[in-house]
């Protein structure tokens, strides 16, 4: 009974904007946030909380990558959707990438390598490819908009860091 009651009030605070979490005051979607920091206590345990949850949503979208060539239409030059389909596995890479290395910042509270590792936690490369194209796979559109929404919520927990940046 007193678990769900703070479950409950937890989640009155943050649906009327007061967030449970220093870390998540200035965070755009505080629901998101809450989810991600997960109760932690201290800016490395909010990080590393969110950093994990952000690699467990990300590597859902390795379907979404490799899902990319057999979503292209059949009429295309074989060039184009090999460019296409290189541009957005290597844009989940490097997105999987930085993630990693931000999990490594995080004991050095370095808040300004951090946030430049944190800039390529998006799937948009490859939705310009295939924009470029005049082309569209919705389960990536959808996965860059996820991408883009989550890591704009890391960097106002990177935000957060009480330890100037080296």
């Amino acid at each position: 009974m007193r678990s769900t009651v703070c479950v409950l009030l937890s989640a009155a605070l943050v649906l009327s904007g007061a967030t449970a979490s220093p870390f998540c005051d200035s965070a755009e979607d505080k629901v998101l946030c809450e989810q991600l920091v997960g109760g932690a206590s201290t800016w490395g345990e909010a990080m590393t909380n969110a950093l994990s949850g952000v690699q467990k949503r990300a590597e859902g979208g390795k379907s979404v990558a490799e899902a990319v060539a057999a979503k292209l239409p059949a009429a295309g030059l074989p060039q184009t959707k090999e460019a296409i389909v290189r541009t957005c596995q290597w844009a989940y890479d490097r997105m999987m990438d930085s993630v990693k290395a931000c999990g490594g910042l995080v004991k050095d509270s370095s808040s300004s390598a951090i946030k430049h590792h944190l800039s390529p936690i998006s799937y948009g490369d490859c939705t310009q490819a295939l924009s470029e194209f005049d082309l569209s796979v919705p389960e990536a559109t959808q996965f860059d908009t996820e991408m883009h929404k989550l890591s704009t919520t890391l960097l106002a927990i990177a935000e957060k860091n009480p330890s100037p940046s080296p």
